[in-house]
C-alpha cells in the first residue's frame, strides 16, 4: 500500500483470483463473459491441463458455475479464499461438477501461485516506487490546476498474458505484465488519476449548485 498524505494506491493480486484462474485454465472452461467477468486472457506462465482418468466430464456446466462463483466473489479477499478451499469448499456448494474439478486440481494450483508469487516479487522490486506515484500525482494536479480529494485506488493485478488492463464494474484490473512495464504502467495510472481528479471536482460542484 503506498499511502502518502491524503491519498493511497493499493495493488493487490488475491490469492482467490488467481486460484479460480488456474481451475479455468487447467480445466479448460469456457466461462459466459459478463460486466464482472472481462475475458480475461490466460495464466502466465502457462498451466499445465489436469488430467483425469476418462477425460474431464460436465465443463460446461462447470464453466458455469466458474462465472457465477467469479461475480459472487470478486475482486477477492479472505472470504473468497475460504470458498475455494479445501477441504470444505464452502464456496463450491451446488456446484458439484466444479467442484469435483477443483478437488482434482488444487495440489497443482497451489504449487503455481507459489511461483506466480515469486514473479510478482521481482516486479515488484523492479516497479515504480512510491516516489514515482507521488510525483505522478503532482504532474497530474498540476496538469488540472487543482489539488485531487483525498482518495483510495485499489488496484487488482492478475498474472494473465499481455499488458492489459480492464475497468471492472469500476474496480481498476491490470495484468501483471503492464505492472512490470514501468512506462505503461505509470501512463495508464495517470489516467486514473486524471479520471479520479475529474471526478471529484465534478461532484464538489454539484454539490455546491
Amino acid at each position: 500500500m503506498q499511502d502518502v498524505g491524503a491519498w493511497g494506491i493499493d495493488l493487490t493480486m488475491p490469492q482467490s483470483l488467481l486460484l479460480a484462474l488456474h481451475l479455468r485454465d487447467a480445466a479448460g472452461l469456457d466461462p459466459p463473459t459478463s460486466p464482472v467477468l472481462p475475458d480475461l486472457p490466460p495464466l502466465d506462465p502457462a498451466v499445465r491441463p489436469l488430467r483425469a482418468a476418462g477425460g474431464l466430464a460436465g465443463l460446461e456446466a462447470a464453466g458455469q458455475q466458474w462465472a457465477s462463483w467469479w461475480v459472487e466473489h470478486f475482486p477477492g479477499g479472505a472470504d473468497a479464499l475460504t470458498s475455494i478451499l479445501p477441504p470444505r469448499y464452502p464456496g463450491l456448494t451446488g456446484r458439484t461438477e466444479l467442484r469435483g474439478l477443483a478437488e482434482l486440481g488444487m495440489d497443482d494450483a497451489v504449487t503455481w501461485c507459489a511461483r506466480a508469487r515469486e514473479i510478482e516479487k521481482r516486479v515488484v522490486a523492479r516497479a515504480p516506487s512510491a516516489l514515482f506515484e507521488t510525483n505522478l500525482v503532482t504532474a497530474v494536479e498540476r496538469q488540472l490546476g487543482w489539488r485531487i480529494r483525498p482518495f483510495s485506488l485499489r488496484i487488482v493485478v492478475l498474472p494473465v498474458a499481455g499488458t492489459g488492463h480492464w475497468d471492472v464494474v469500476g474496480q481498476p484490473v491490470i495484468s501483471l505484465g503492464l505492472r512490470a512495464d514501468r512506462d505503461a504502467y505509470l501512463a495508464w495510472l495517470r489516467e486514473q488519476l486524471v479520471q479520479i481528479g475529474r471526478t471529484r471536482i465534478a461532484r464538489s460542484e454539484e454539490q455546491n449548485t
